[in-house]
């Protein structure tokens, strides 16, 4: 059982496009049941284009790609004299330490599954 991510948001660093693989079909049905009882909302980590300067375009996650936009002159000026020094949004979505620890927590359920039920064993004869 692995996961992957398709690459990481140029703003935020958030890896985007995530997925999991696994050989085994009862480790893919465990990662099904756990989906249901521990959801992980990935539709902000999905990827998108973001056009920067003149003719880059850079990956970005939903909620960069939506949310994120460059400051007005107004807060530029009122964060050089002091009054605000904080001019960005965190990003919606999901980070990669949240998505090991849900993913860790996969794996223990897995394990503990597995430790409960006889193994089926597949034979190519």
């Amino acid at each position: 059982m692995h996961i992957y991510c398709k690459g990481f948001c140029y703003l935020c660093g958030n890896p985007l496009k995530i997925y999991m693989k696994s050989n085994n079909y009862e480790v893919r049905e465990l990662i099904r049941k756990y989906k249901r009882i521990k959801p992980l909302w990935l539709y902000n980590n999905e990827c998108f284009y973001k056009l920067f300067g003149s003719q880059k375009i850079k990956r970005t996650c939903y909620s960069c790609f939506k949310h994120l936009k460059k400051p007005n002159i107004e807060k530029l000026r009122n964060r050089e004299i002091g009054k605000t020094n904080k001019l960005t949004i965190h990003p919606l979505s999901l980070s990669k330490n949240e998505i090991l620890l849900w993913y860790e927590g996969l794996k223990r359920y897995i394990k503990r599954e597995f430790k409960n039920r006889p193994i089926m064993i597949y034979n190519n004869i």
